[in-house]
């Protein structure tokens, strides 16, 4: 009899659906991050080599399904549910800007000349 396979969602510590998208920055003077994004609509940054909690982006209104950070780990990027994009100060948690979209955002990138 062959046995049924069931996909498990991946799930990290602190964010309350799950995870679908996880972004490490290069490696900077302090070190190197992780940013996770999550149904539950809030970014997290944690420290790379320890996964330690840094701080949580909140503003969204919907799963975030997209997240990175720039070369320097400066700036980070969300796409999400809510039709919007949004650009952090990753060293305050501050909301730069953000994007409104005509659908979901699936994606978001910092440009090599942006970095």
């Amino acid at each position: 009899m062959d046995k049924k396979k069931v996909a498990v969602p991946l799930v990290c510590h602190g964010h309350s659906r799950p995870v679908v998208d996880l972004f490490y920055s290069p490696i900077t003077p302090d070190g190197f991050f992780l940013i996770s994004a999550s149904k539950d609509s809030s970014p997290m940054l944690r420290n790379g080599e320890t996964g330690d909690w840094i701080g949580t982006f909140e503003g969204h209104k919907g799963a975030v399904w997209s997240c990175c950070l720039d070369t320097n780990a400066l700036l980070a990027a969300s796409g999400s549910a809510d039709f919007s994009a949004k650009l952090w100060d990753a060293l305050t948690g501050d909301e730069l800007q953000s994007f409104e979209h005509k659908h979901i955002v699936r994606a978001c990138a910092f440009s090599e000349v942006c970095s």
